[in-house]
């Protein structure tokens, strides 16, 4: 073992907290080493005048104040007895209560989210990437929307063609009989 080992398991080992294998490793430490040996006896001397001390009680005043504590927590937190507990909107109380711990945790992810995306150097190749797709599909959409229009055209064209056939005295006439 080393002094370092030693002084973490020294209390446990002079209180006799500790197994005998234990014992034995740190006993034969501090048969090799001057330092750890002399904190033992120095915590040994400090044990043996610590109980000779009498044990002492507190006042009762003492144990009165003390007593009383949790009252005064108590009565600080919770509103007074008929009147309803006033809770402002920017109050830390109100942000922090467990409703609105699920909203809270999903705006941060998704701040988290933002600034990776926005103010990252692979968020704004990313910026660029998705820019670039919406202007493709904006293009496309325009190329559908002018196809349509023309399909709509002829479509018109045809039927103002149909109706004024339809509107002629004369029916073309077709080559079988």
């Amino acid at each position: 073992m080393n002094c370092r080992e030693v002084r973490k398991t020294l209390s446990a080992y002079l209180e006799k907290e500790v197994s005998p294998a234990m014992a034995g490793k740190i006993e034969a430490h501090l048969a090799g080493c001057e330092n750890c040996r002399l904190l033992t006896e120095e915590l040994k001397a400090l044990n043996k005048s610590l109980s000779s001390l009498p044990e002492v009680e507190p006042s009762p005043a003492l144990l009165a104040k003390l007593y009383a504590i949790p009252g005064q927590v108590e009565l600080e937190i919770s509103p007074v007895a008929g009147e309803p507990e006033k809770v402002r909107i920017f109050s830390r109380k109100f942000w922090l209560s467990p409703a609105f711990q699920p909203l809270l945790v999903s705006l941060t992810v998704i701040l988290i989210v933002a600034s990776l995306v926005f103010f990252t150097q692979p968020g704004r190749s990313f910026q660029k990437s998705l820019s670039l797709e919406f202007h493709r599909a904006y293009s496309q959409a325009q190329r559908v929307l002018v196809k349509a229009g023309v399909i709509t055209d002829r479509l018109n064209g045809f039927r103002e063609s149909f109706l004024a056939s339809l509107g002629s005295d004369q029916l073309p006439k077709s080559d079988q009989n």
